[in-house]
Formats: structure tokens, sequence, C-alpha cells
């Protein structure tokens, strides 16, 4: 994933990381934004306390979202490819409390026959295009 010649983006978050990877929010933001892992990381490096992991499924993008310890709800954030991860999913984290913290039994998917992935929230007609996997 993570290769010598990645040059990544340096920004900052107050987004909660366990927010995301957890309950709820979780699974409505992985609705949103489709094809992506994430894994957490203790001690990853001196002076980092634990660091967030998202990747897309291709490994052509990622974002590492550090936290030194500290009592402040400031994030380090790396990203890097041509997706803005974190991003994506501050803006999913951002619709999910917009449209009233839905929990995963307001969601739904249809496959079309042509192979079309559609997320959808309460109604189809509030749905989104997801990539398909495989």
């Amino acid at each position: 994933m993570v290769r010598d010649d990645h040059q990544p983006e340096q920004s900052t978050s107050t987004l909660g990381r366990a927010s995301v990877v957890s309950g709820d929010a979780a699974f409505a933001v992985g609705h949103r934004i489709g094809d992506v892992w994430c894994a957490w990381q203790d001690n990853p490096l001196e002076g980092v306390a634990d660091r967030l992991w998202v990747a897309t499924t291709d490994a052509s993008s990622w974002a590492a979202i550090d936290h030194d310890g500290s009592d402040t709800d400031v994030f380090t954030v790396w990203q890097h490819g041509p997706r803005r991860l974190w991003e994506e999913i501050e803006a999913a984290h951002a619709w999910w409390i917009e449209n009233g913290s839905p929990g995963p039994d307001r969601f739904g998917l249809t496959v079309t026959t042509d192979g079309e992935h559609r997320a959808w929230l309460d109604t189809l007609d509030r749905s989104w295009p997801l990539p398909a996997l495989g």
C-alpha cells in the first residue's frame, strides 16, 4: 500500500476516528464511500500513540490518521492517491449526522441486472452508486 515514492499530503482533522470505524456511523460511512477497508495500529512509531489506516481495495488511495496520545481531539491526517479518503469519510459522516444518524435497518442495497450496485437510505429514490466488487 504505502510505497517509497508516495508523497502524502498532510492536514488535520477533529473527527473522532473511533466514531467512523464502529457502530452505526461506520455502517453508514461504509455504504457512502464503498470500496474501502480500515485497520487500527497501536504505537506505530515514536510520537504516535495510535493510527487509523484507510485504503481503497485496489490500493490506489490511502489515508493514515494519527493521534499523539494527548488530550486534544486534533488528529494528523496523511493522504495519498487520486481519492482523498479522509475527506470522503468526513463528508459521509456529516451526511449521516444530517440524516438523523440512521441505523443499519434504514439502509438497503440493490443490484441491477446489468451489475450496477446502488445503496439507499429509506427509499430507492434516495440512492447512490457503489463500485461493483470483484
